[in-house]
Protein backbone atom coordinates (compact mmCIF):
# COMPACT_ATOMS: atom_id res chain seq x y z
CA UNK A 1 0.00 0.00 0.00
CA UNK A 2 2.79 2.37 0.65
CA UNK A 3 3.02 2.52 -3.23
CA UNK A 4 0.31 3.63 -3.69
CA UNK A 5 0.49 7.07 -1.36
CA UNK A 6 3.21 8.78 -3.51
CA UNK A 7 1.56 8.81 -6.92
CA UNK A 8 -1.90 9.61 -4.92
CA UNK A 9 0.07 12.62 -3.59
CA UNK A 10 1.40 13.54 -6.98
CA UNK A 11 -2.55 13.20 -8.13
CA UNK A 12 -3.18 15.74 -5.94
CA UNK A 13 -0.98 18.46 -6.46
CA UNK A 14 -2.09 18.24 -10.26
CA UNK A 15 -5.49 18.40 -9.59
CA UNK A 16 -7.39 20.77 -12.15
CA UNK A 17 -3.94 21.31 -13.86
CA UNK A 18 -5.83 19.73 -17.01
CA UNK A 19 -4.95 16.45 -18.65
CA UNK A 20 -1.36 16.20 -16.36
CA UNK A 21 -3.91 15.97 -13.27
CA UNK A 22 -6.22 13.64 -15.07
CA UNK A 23 -3.15 11.17 -16.05
CA UNK A 24 -1.48 11.57 -13.19
CA UNK A 25 -5.18 10.36 -11.07
CA UNK A 26 -5.56 7.42 -13.40
CA UNK A 27 -1.61 6.27 -12.31
CA UNK A 28 -2.84 6.60 -8.59
CA UNK A 29 -5.99 4.33 -9.44
CA UNK A 30 -4.13 2.07 -10.85
CA UNK A 31 -1.47 2.04 -8.41
CA UNK A 32 -4.13 1.57 -5.32
CA UNK A 33 -5.83 -1.45 -7.22
CA UNK A 34 -2.23 -3.15 -7.74
CA UNK A 35 -1.64 -2.53 -4.35
CA UNK A 36 -5.07 -3.56 -3.23
CA UNK A 37 -4.97 -6.72 -5.71
CA UNK A 38 -1.40 -7.56 -4.18
CA UNK A 39 -2.68 -7.48 -0.67
CA UNK A 40 -5.32 -9.76 -1.42
CA UNK A 41 -3.73 -12.38 -2.97
CA UNK A 42 -0.67 -12.46 -0.71
CA UNK A 43 -2.72 -12.53 1.88
CA UNK A 44 -4.97 -15.61 0.81
CA UNK A 45 -1.86 -17.14 -0.24
CA UNK A 46 -0.93 -16.82 3.44
CA UNK A 47 -3.65 -18.02 4.77
CA UNK A 48 -3.45 -21.09 2.69
CA UNK A 49 -0.22 -21.48 3.64
CA UNK A 50 -1.05 -21.84 7.20
CA UNK A 51 -3.89 -23.92 6.90
CA UNK A 52 -2.06 -26.33 4.91
CA UNK A 53 0.51 -26.55 7.74
CA UNK A 54 -1.60 -27.02 10.42
CA UNK A 55 -3.17 -29.83 8.25
CA UNK A 56 0.10 -31.11 7.87
CA UNK A 57 0.80 -30.94 11.50
CA UNK A 58 -3.02 -31.83 12.42
CA UNK A 59 -2.82 -35.26 10.43
CA UNK A 60 0.80 -36.19 10.86
CA UNK A 61 0.77 -37.98 14.25
CA UNK A 62 -2.54 -40.08 13.09
CA UNK A 63 -0.04 -41.54 10.18
CA UNK A 64 3.15 -41.92 12.01
CA UNK A 65 4.06 -43.47 15.52
CA UNK A 66 5.04 -40.51 18.25
CA UNK A 67 8.36 -41.28 17.91
CA UNK A 68 8.35 -40.71 13.81
CA UNK A 69 6.61 -37.94 14.73
CA UNK A 70 8.93 -36.64 17.07
CA UNK A 71 12.23 -37.96 14.68
CA UNK A 72 10.63 -35.75 11.56
CA UNK A 73 10.04 -32.93 13.93
CA UNK A 74 13.28 -32.65 15.08
CA UNK A 75 14.57 -32.77 11.77
CA UNK A 76 12.22 -30.55 10.32
CA UNK A 77 13.74 -28.26 13.09
CA UNK A 78 16.89 -28.28 12.13
CA UNK A 79 16.25 -27.47 8.52
CA UNK A 80 13.51 -24.55 9.47
CA UNK A 81 15.83 -22.72 11.34
CA UNK A 82 17.87 -22.17 7.96
CA UNK A 83 14.71 -22.27 5.47
CA UNK A 84 12.85 -19.63 7.35
CA UNK A 85 15.63 -17.28 7.43
CA UNK A 86 16.90 -18.28 3.67
CA UNK A 87 13.43 -17.18 2.17
CA UNK A 88 12.97 -14.07 4.14
CA UNK A 89 15.93 -12.74 3.38
CA UNK A 90 16.54 -13.43 0.18
CA UNK A 91 12.65 -12.98 -1.09
CA UNK A 92 13.11 -9.30 0.58
CA UNK A 93 16.65 -9.06 -0.74
CA UNK A 94 15.75 -9.86 -4.69
CA UNK A 95 12.40 -7.66 -3.97
CA UNK A 96 14.47 -4.73 -3.46
CA UNK A 97 17.10 -4.66 -6.31
CA UNK A 98 14.71 -5.36 -8.54
CA UNK A 99 12.25 -2.86 -7.48
CA UNK A 100 14.69 -0.68 -8.00
CA UNK A 101 14.81 -0.57 -11.45
CA UNK A 102 12.01 -2.10 -13.70
CA UNK A 103 13.97 -1.89 -16.74
CA UNK A 104 17.34 -3.79 -14.80
CA UNK A 105 14.97 -6.42 -12.87
CA UNK A 106 15.75 -9.14 -14.89
CA UNK A 107 19.60 -8.49 -14.91
CA UNK A 108 19.31 -8.16 -10.57
CA UNK A 109 17.36 -11.72 -10.66
CA UNK A 110 20.18 -13.06 -12.62
CA UNK A 111 22.66 -11.55 -9.89
CA UNK A 112 20.37 -13.04 -7.09
CA UNK A 113 20.19 -16.27 -8.66
CA UNK A 114 24.24 -16.51 -8.83
CA UNK A 115 24.47 -15.55 -5.01
CA UNK A 116 21.77 -17.81 -4.39
CA UNK A 117 23.49 -20.83 -5.87
CA UNK A 118 26.35 -20.62 -4.05
CA UNK A 119 24.60 -20.12 -0.83
CA UNK A 120 22.69 -22.97 -1.63
CA UNK A 121 25.35 -25.30 -2.60
CA UNK A 122 27.37 -24.51 0.66
CA UNK A 123 24.18 -25.03 2.58
CA UNK A 124 23.55 -27.85 0.97
CA UNK A 125 27.03 -29.29 1.55
CA UNK A 126 26.94 -27.88 4.97
CA UNK A 127 23.59 -30.52 5.67
CA UNK A 128 25.38 -33.40 3.56
CA UNK A 129 28.27 -33.36 5.98
CA UNK A 130 26.98 -31.92 8.99
CA UNK A 131 23.90 -34.32 9.10
CA UNK A 132 26.43 -37.18 11.15
CA UNK A 133 27.84 -34.35 14.03
CA UNK A 134 24.26 -33.55 14.05
CA UNK A 135 22.75 -36.35 14.91
CA UNK A 136 26.01 -36.53 17.32
CA UNK A 137 24.87 -33.64 19.23
CA UNK A 138 21.20 -35.12 19.64
CA UNK A 139 22.57 -38.18 20.43
CA UNK A 140 20.60 -40.04 17.58
CA UNK A 141 21.90 -41.40 15.00
CA UNK A 142 18.72 -42.09 13.07
CA UNK A 143 18.22 -37.89 12.56
CA UNK A 144 20.93 -37.73 9.89
CA UNK A 145 19.28 -39.24 6.99
CA UNK A 146 16.42 -36.76 7.65
CA UNK A 147 19.33 -33.93 7.89
CA UNK A 148 20.79 -35.32 5.07
CA UNK A 149 17.32 -35.67 2.39
CA UNK A 150 16.43 -31.92 4.04
CA UNK A 151 19.21 -30.71 2.17
CA UNK A 152 17.58 -30.56 -1.18
CA UNK A 153 14.77 -29.05 0.56
CA UNK A 154 17.78 -25.93 1.71
CA UNK A 155 18.78 -25.82 -1.68
CA UNK A 156 16.09 -25.22 -3.71
CA UNK A 157 14.59 -22.93 -1.26
CA UNK A 158 17.74 -20.88 -1.69
CA UNK A 159 17.18 -20.66 -5.86
CA UNK A 160 13.11 -20.56 -5.27
CA UNK A 161 13.15 -17.59 -2.89
CA UNK A 162 15.31 -15.53 -5.68
CA UNK A 163 12.51 -16.27 -8.21
CA UNK A 164 9.43 -15.55 -5.85
CA UNK A 165 11.79 -12.10 -4.80
CA UNK A 166 11.40 -11.49 -8.26
CA UNK A 167 7.74 -11.41 -8.85
CA UNK A 168 7.33 -9.78 -5.62
CA UNK A 169 9.62 -6.58 -7.11
CA UNK A 170 7.75 -6.75 -10.16
CA UNK A 171 4.67 -6.74 -7.88
CA UNK A 172 3.35 -9.46 -9.94
CA UNK A 173 1.76 -10.55 -6.44
CA UNK A 174 -0.86 -12.79 -8.12
CA UNK A 175 1.57 -14.62 -9.60
CA UNK A 176 3.52 -14.66 -6.49
CA UNK A 177 0.52 -15.97 -4.72
CA UNK A 178 -0.22 -18.55 -7.43
CA UNK A 179 2.66 -19.58 -7.05
CA UNK A 180 2.99 -19.86 -3.15
CA UNK A 181 -0.27 -21.72 -3.43
CA UNK A 182 1.03 -24.65 -5.88
CA UNK A 183 4.12 -24.97 -3.42
CA UNK A 184 2.09 -25.69 -0.17
CA UNK A 185 -0.27 -28.41 -2.03
CA UNK A 186 2.56 -30.33 -3.18
CA UNK A 187 4.48 -30.14 0.12
CA UNK A 188 0.76 -31.04 1.80
CA UNK A 189 0.97 -33.83 -0.58
CA UNK A 190 4.42 -34.87 -0.58
CA UNK A 191 4.69 -34.95 3.37
CA UNK A 192 0.98 -37.12 4.02
CA UNK A 193 1.52 -39.18 0.72
CA UNK A 194 4.54 -40.77 1.85
CA UNK A 195 3.44 -40.57 5.18
CA UNK A 196 -0.07 -42.49 4.44
CA UNK A 197 1.97 -44.91 2.57
CA UNK A 198 3.54 -46.37 5.79
CA UNK A 199 7.25 -44.78 4.61
CA UNK A 200 7.62 -43.36 8.15
CA UNK A 201 9.61 -40.12 9.10
CA UNK A 202 12.17 -40.52 6.10
CA UNK A 203 9.24 -40.86 3.29
CA UNK A 204 7.59 -37.89 4.93
CA UNK A 205 10.73 -35.85 4.83
CA UNK A 206 11.20 -37.17 0.85
CA UNK A 207 8.07 -36.44 0.26
CA UNK A 208 8.83 -33.13 1.34
CA UNK A 209 12.48 -32.76 -0.90
CA UNK A 210 10.29 -33.97 -3.70
CA UNK A 211 7.93 -31.30 -3.53
CA UNK A 212 10.76 -28.34 -2.92
CA UNK A 213 12.60 -29.80 -6.26
CA UNK A 214 8.97 -29.78 -8.04
CA UNK A 215 8.16 -26.15 -7.55
CA UNK A 216 12.04 -24.98 -8.19
CA UNK A 217 11.33 -26.58 -12.20
CA UNK A 218 7.82 -25.31 -12.13
CA UNK A 219 8.83 -21.61 -11.05
CA UNK A 220 12.04 -21.35 -13.23
CA UNK A 221 9.86 -22.22 -16.16
CA UNK A 222 7.42 -19.66 -15.42
CA UNK A 223 9.56 -16.54 -14.14
CA UNK A 224 12.58 -17.65 -15.93
CA UNK A 225 16.38 -16.71 -15.32
CA UNK A 226 16.46 -13.26 -16.14
CA UNK A 227 19.57 -11.31 -17.81
CA UNK A 228 22.87 -11.56 -17.68
CA UNK A 229 24.06 -8.75 -15.26
CA UNK A 230 25.91 -5.86 -16.12
CA UNK A 231 26.41 -3.31 -13.71
CA UNK A 232 23.29 -3.51 -11.70
CA UNK A 233 24.04 -4.51 -8.22
CA UNK A 234 27.46 -5.31 -6.93
CA UNK A 235 28.16 -8.44 -4.71
CA UNK A 236 29.03 -6.48 -1.74
CA UNK A 237 25.94 -3.79 -1.90
CA UNK A 238 24.00 -7.10 -2.17
CA UNK A 239 25.14 -8.64 0.93
CA UNK A 240 25.80 -5.37 2.67
CA UNK A 241 22.19 -5.23 2.99
CA UNK A 242 21.47 -9.61 3.26
CA UNK A 243 23.74 -10.11 5.88
CA UNK A 244 21.86 -8.10 8.80
CA UNK A 245 18.60 -9.61 7.64
CA UNK A 246 20.72 -13.20 8.28
CA UNK A 247 21.34 -11.91 11.46
CA UNK A 248 18.06 -10.86 12.95
CA UNK A 249 16.04 -13.63 11.59
CA UNK A 250 18.55 -16.41 12.62
CA UNK A 251 18.02 -14.92 16.17
CA UNK A 252 14.50 -14.64 15.39
CA UNK A 253 14.07 -18.02 14.68
CA UNK A 254 16.38 -18.96 16.91
CA UNK A 255 14.29 -17.85 20.16
CA UNK A 256 11.08 -19.41 18.44
CA UNK A 257 12.34 -22.94 17.63
CA UNK A 258 15.51 -23.81 18.98
CA UNK A 259 13.68 -25.19 22.28
CA UNK A 260 12.39 -28.80 20.26
CA UNK A 261 16.24 -29.05 19.29
CA UNK A 262 17.82 -28.85 23.35
CA UNK A 263 14.71 -31.03 24.18
CA UNK A 264 15.69 -33.54 22.01
CA UNK A 265 18.91 -34.21 23.34
CA UNK A 266 18.11 -33.13 26.89
CA UNK A 267 15.84 -36.02 26.65
CA UNK A 268 18.40 -38.05 25.54
CA UNK A 269 21.08 -37.33 28.01
CA UNK A 270 18.95 -38.07 30.85
CA UNK A 271 17.69 -41.28 29.60
CA UNK A 272 21.51 -42.24 29.25
CA UNK A 273 22.17 -40.96 32.60
CA UNK A 274 19.26 -43.25 33.95
CA UNK A 275 21.01 -46.13 32.91
CA UNK A 276 18.58 -46.72 28.96
CA UNK A 277 20.75 -48.12 26.14
CA UNK A 278 21.31 -45.28 23.53
CA UNK A 279 18.77 -46.42 21.07
CA UNK A 280 15.95 -46.92 23.60
CA UNK A 281 17.06 -43.14 25.54
CA UNK A 282 16.90 -41.64 21.42
CA UNK A 283 13.46 -43.00 20.60
CA UNK A 284 12.48 -41.81 24.26
CA UNK A 285 13.59 -38.58 23.51
CA UNK A 286 11.63 -38.91 19.76
CA UNK A 287 8.33 -39.40 21.65
CA UNK A 288 9.00 -36.37 23.96
CA UNK A 289 9.73 -34.13 21.35
CA UNK A 290 6.79 -35.29 19.10
CA UNK A 291 4.75 -34.42 22.11
CA UNK A 292 5.97 -30.79 22.47
CA UNK A 293 5.75 -30.45 18.64
CA UNK A 294 1.78 -30.82 19.01
CA UNK A 295 2.07 -27.98 21.54
CA UNK A 296 4.00 -26.02 19.52
CA UNK A 297 1.26 -26.41 16.88
CA UNK A 298 -0.93 -24.42 19.09
CA UNK A 299 0.82 -22.20 20.77
CA UNK A 300 1.70 -20.72 17.63
CA UNK A 301 -1.62 -19.80 17.00
CA UNK A 302 -1.69 -16.40 17.97
CA UNK A 303 1.97 -15.65 16.43
CA UNK A 304 0.64 -17.14 12.95
CA UNK A 305 -2.73 -14.66 13.59
CA UNK A 306 -0.97 -11.44 14.21
CA UNK A 307 1.66 -11.81 12.02
CA UNK A 308 -0.09 -9.88 9.04
CA UNK A 309 -0.09 -6.41 11.01
CA UNK A 310 4.00 -6.50 10.82
CA UNK A 311 3.18 -5.48 6.85
CA UNK A 312 1.45 -2.84 7.66
CA UNK A 313 3.10 -1.20 10.77
CA UNK A 314 6.35 -1.40 8.98
CA UNK A 315 5.33 1.44 6.37
CA UNK A 316 3.60 3.68 8.40
CA UNK A 317 5.47 4.10 11.17
CA UNK A 318 8.78 4.22 7.92
CA UNK A 319 6.41 6.67 5.96
CA UNK A 320 5.85 8.92 9.28
CA UNK A 321 9.29 8.77 10.11
CA UNK A 322 10.11 10.06 6.77
CA UNK A 323 8.27 13.25 6.77
CA UNK A 324 8.89 14.08 10.77
CA UNK A 325 5.18 13.82 11.83
CA UNK A 326 6.28 12.07 15.31
CA UNK A 327 2.45 12.77 16.17
CA UNK A 328 1.43 10.30 13.95
CA UNK A 329 4.24 8.13 14.54
CA UNK A 330 3.30 7.73 18.50
CA UNK A 331 -0.61 7.69 17.29
CA UNK A 332 0.50 4.42 15.16
CA UNK A 333 2.38 2.82 17.44
CA UNK A 334 0.14 3.10 20.43
CA UNK A 335 -2.86 1.87 18.07
CA UNK A 336 -0.45 -1.27 16.50
CA UNK A 337 0.49 -2.03 20.13
CA UNK A 338 -3.22 -1.88 22.05
CA UNK A 339 -4.83 -3.67 19.00
CA UNK A 340 -2.04 -6.38 18.74
CA UNK A 341 -2.10 -6.90 23.30
CA UNK A 342 -5.63 -7.07 23.01
CA UNK A 343 -6.57 -9.07 20.43
CA UNK A 344 -3.34 -11.87 21.20
CA UNK A 345 -4.93 -12.25 25.34
CA UNK A 346 -7.93 -13.02 23.30
CA UNK A 347 -6.87 -15.87 21.29
CA UNK A 348 -3.95 -16.85 24.26
CA UNK A 349 -6.23 -17.40 27.29
CA UNK A 350 -8.59 -18.96 26.05
CA UNK A 351 -6.30 -21.85 24.60
CA UNK A 352 -4.16 -21.74 28.07
CA UNK A 353 -7.24 -22.47 29.75
CA UNK A 354 -8.87 -25.10 27.76
CA UNK A 355 -5.47 -26.37 27.03
CA UNK A 356 -6.19 -30.29 27.59
CA UNK A 357 -9.44 -30.11 25.03
CA UNK A 358 -7.39 -28.06 22.68
CA UNK A 359 -5.35 -31.13 22.65
CA UNK A 360 -8.05 -33.53 21.90
CA UNK A 361 -9.29 -31.53 19.34
CA UNK A 362 -6.56 -32.89 17.05
CA UNK A 363 -4.35 -35.65 18.74
CA UNK A 364 -4.72 -39.11 19.75
CA UNK A 365 -4.84 -39.14 24.23
CA UNK A 366 -1.63 -40.20 24.53
CA UNK A 367 -0.54 -36.42 23.18
CA UNK A 368 -2.71 -34.95 26.23
CA UNK A 369 0.95 -34.96 28.32
CA UNK A 370 1.23 -31.34 26.39
CA UNK A 371 -1.67 -29.59 28.22
CA UNK A 372 0.50 -28.25 30.83
CA UNK A 373 2.82 -27.15 28.66
CA UNK A 374 0.36 -25.53 26.00
CA UNK A 375 -0.98 -23.40 29.07
CA UNK A 376 2.69 -21.24 28.97
CA UNK A 377 3.78 -21.76 25.36
CA UNK A 378 0.89 -20.03 24.38
CA UNK A 379 1.51 -17.40 26.52
CA UNK A 380 4.78 -17.17 25.90
CA UNK A 381 4.16 -17.03 21.99
CA UNK A 382 2.26 -14.33 22.39
CA UNK A 383 4.82 -12.48 24.11
CA UNK A 384 6.78 -13.46 21.01
CA UNK A 385 4.10 -11.79 18.41
CA UNK A 386 4.72 -8.50 20.71
CA UNK A 387 8.22 -8.89 20.65
CA UNK A 388 8.42 -9.07 16.95
CA UNK A 389 5.62 -6.10 16.37
CA UNK A 390 8.14 -3.83 18.51
CA UNK A 391 10.95 -4.90 16.34
CA UNK A 392 9.60 -4.48 13.76
CA UNK A 393 8.78 -0.75 14.77
CA UNK A 394 12.03 -0.29 15.58
CA UNK A 395 13.48 -1.39 12.21
CA UNK A 396 11.16 0.83 10.62
CA UNK A 397 13.23 3.80 12.50
CA UNK A 398 16.32 2.51 10.74
CA UNK A 399 17.90 0.57 13.91
CA UNK A 400 17.76 -3.26 12.30
CA UNK A 401 21.23 -3.88 14.81
CA UNK A 402 19.37 -2.82 17.93
CA UNK A 403 16.42 -5.33 17.45
CA UNK A 404 18.89 -8.06 16.31
CA UNK A 405 20.77 -7.39 19.33
CA UNK A 406 17.67 -7.73 21.80
CA UNK A 407 17.07 -11.00 19.65
CA UNK A 408 20.62 -12.14 20.20
CA UNK A 409 20.24 -11.84 23.86
CA UNK A 410 16.68 -13.51 24.29
CA UNK A 411 18.32 -16.66 22.42
CA UNK A 412 21.19 -16.92 24.61
CA UNK A 413 18.34 -16.63 27.44
CA UNK A 414 16.00 -19.36 25.62
CA UNK A 415 19.04 -21.58 25.76
CA UNK A 416 20.74 -21.42 28.60
CA UNK A 417 16.54 -21.43 30.70
CA UNK A 418 15.82 -24.78 28.70
CA UNK A 419 18.64 -26.65 29.42
CA UNK A 420 18.80 -25.91 33.15
CA UNK A 421 15.32 -26.14 33.40
CA UNK A 422 14.80 -28.86 31.68
CA UNK A 423 17.71 -31.11 33.05
CA UNK A 424 15.74 -29.86 36.71
CA UNK A 425 12.48 -31.57 35.55
CA UNK A 426 13.86 -35.03 34.71
CA UNK A 427 12.38 -37.51 32.98
CA UNK A 428 8.78 -36.34 33.84
CA UNK A 429 5.72 -34.97 32.15
CA UNK A 430 7.15 -31.72 34.14
CA UNK A 431 10.17 -31.51 31.21
CA UNK A 432 7.27 -30.34 28.77
CA UNK A 433 6.42 -27.80 31.14
CA UNK A 434 10.29 -26.90 32.09
CA UNK A 435 10.87 -26.89 27.75
CA UNK A 436 7.53 -24.02 27.46
CA UNK A 437 9.01 -22.12 30.91
CA UNK A 438 12.17 -21.72 29.55
CA UNK A 439 11.45 -20.36 26.07
CA UNK A 440 8.20 -18.05 27.51
CA UNK A 441 11.52 -16.20 29.53
CA UNK A 442 13.41 -15.82 26.86
CA UNK A 443 10.28 -13.92 24.76
CA UNK A 444 9.17 -11.85 27.71
CA UNK A 445 13.09 -10.59 27.86
CA UNK A 446 13.02 -9.99 24.24
CA UNK A 447 9.71 -7.96 24.44
CA UNK A 448 10.65 -6.02 27.33
CA UNK A 449 14.00 -5.19 25.28
CA UNK A 450 12.10 -3.83 22.21
CA UNK A 451 9.55 -2.48 23.98
CA UNK A 452 11.94 -0.69 26.26
CA UNK A 453 13.83 0.61 22.83
CA UNK A 454 10.05 1.74 21.26
CA UNK A 455 9.44 3.67 24.31
CA UNK A 456 12.76 5.52 25.06
CA UNK A 457 12.67 6.58 20.34
CA UNK A 458 9.01 7.40 20.09
CA UNK A 459 8.29 8.50 24.00
CA UNK A 460 4.95 5.87 23.47
CA UNK A 461 4.31 2.26 23.65
CA UNK A 462 0.93 1.29 25.35
CA UNK A 463 -0.72 2.70 28.56
CA UNK A 464 -0.46 1.02 31.62
CA UNK A 465 -3.96 0.56 31.80
CA UNK A 466 -4.64 -0.96 29.16
CA UNK A 467 -2.24 -3.77 30.29
CA UNK A 468 -3.64 -4.06 33.26
CA UNK A 469 -6.87 -4.18 31.98
CA UNK A 470 -6.05 -6.87 29.32
CA UNK A 471 -4.17 -8.78 32.16
CA UNK A 472 -7.35 -9.13 34.25
CA UNK A 473 -9.78 -10.05 30.90
CA UNK A 474 -7.18 -12.24 29.96
CA UNK A 475 -7.52 -13.94 33.38
CA UNK A 476 -11.37 -13.79 32.95
CA UNK A 477 -11.34 -15.56 30.00
CA UNK A 478 -8.94 -18.45 30.99
CA UNK A 479 -10.71 -19.09 34.27
CA UNK A 480 -14.01 -19.71 32.14
CA UNK A 481 -12.04 -21.52 29.14
CA UNK A 482 -11.44 -24.08 32.05
CA UNK A 483 -14.50 -24.14 33.92
CA UNK A 484 -16.76 -24.99 30.86
CA UNK A 485 -14.30 -27.64 29.08
CA UNK A 486 -13.94 -29.17 32.69
CA UNK A 487 -11.52 -32.28 33.60
CA UNK A 488 -12.67 -34.43 30.70
CA UNK A 489 -13.29 -32.20 27.58
CA UNK A 490 -14.91 -33.48 24.80
CA UNK A 491 -14.42 -31.89 20.89
CA UNK A 492 -17.51 -30.03 21.09
CA UNK A 493 -17.06 -28.99 24.79
CA UNK A 494 -13.82 -27.51 24.32
CA UNK A 495 -14.78 -25.65 20.96
CA UNK A 496 -17.19 -23.87 23.26
CA UNK A 497 -15.11 -23.28 26.16
CA UNK A 498 -12.95 -21.57 23.58
CA UNK A 499 -15.79 -19.65 22.27
CA UNK A 500 -16.90 -18.82 26.12
CA UNK A 501 -13.72 -18.08 26.87
CA UNK A 502 -13.05 -14.92 24.09
CA UNK A 503 -16.53 -13.55 24.75
CA UNK A 504 -15.64 -13.82 28.30
CA UNK A 505 -12.66 -11.77 27.51
CA UNK A 506 -14.76 -9.31 25.57
CA UNK A 507 -17.31 -8.69 27.94
CA UNK A 508 -14.32 -7.82 30.72
CA UNK A 509 -13.28 -5.36 28.53
CA UNK A 510 -16.67 -3.36 27.83
CA UNK A 511 -17.04 -3.34 31.59
CA UNK A 512 -13.87 -2.14 32.61
CA UNK A 513 -14.23 0.18 29.93
CA UNK A 514 -11.20 -0.72 27.62
CA UNK A 515 -13.98 -1.17 24.71
CA UNK A 516 -16.13 2.10 24.28
CA UNK A 517 -17.97 3.12 21.42
CA UNK A 518 -15.55 4.58 19.52
CA UNK A 519 -14.26 1.18 19.31
CA UNK A 520 -17.29 -0.17 17.86
CA UNK A 521 -18.40 2.76 15.86
CA UNK A 522 -14.23 2.30 14.02
CA UNK A 523 -15.27 -1.76 13.72
CA UNK A 524 -18.62 -0.63 12.16
CA UNK A 525 -17.08 1.63 9.57
CA UNK A 526 -14.14 -0.69 8.34
CA UNK A 527 -16.64 -3.82 7.98
CA UNK A 528 -18.90 -1.25 5.45
CA UNK A 529 -15.86 -0.31 3.83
Amino acid sequence: MSRARPAMRGAALLDGVGRGGHNARAVATDATKTAGRGLLSITGAKIYFIVTSYGIQLLLPRLLTPEEFGLFSTAMNVASIVNNVLIVSTVQSVSKFVSEDDARGGQALRRGLGIQLVLGSLLCLAFLVGAGPVSGLLLDASVAPLVRTSAVVVFAYALYASLVGSLNGRRLFQKQALLDCTFSTLRTFGILGASAAGLGALGAMTGFAGAAALILLVAMVWVGLGEKPVDTVTIKRWLAFTAPLWLYHGFLNGVMQIDLALLKRTAAELGLAAGMAADAAAAQASVTVGYYRAVQTFAFVPYQLILSITFIIFPMVSKAIADGDHDATKRYVRAAMRVSILFLVSIAAPIAGASRGVMRLAYPDEYLVGAGALSILVLGMAAFALFVITATIITSAGRPGAAATVAGFALVVVVAANLVLVRQAGLSGDMLRAAAMGTTAGTCLALAGTGWLVFARFKALVAPLTVLRAAVAGAVGYVVAELVSGAHPSRILTIGALAAGFFAFGITLVVVRELKGDDFGLVRRILKR
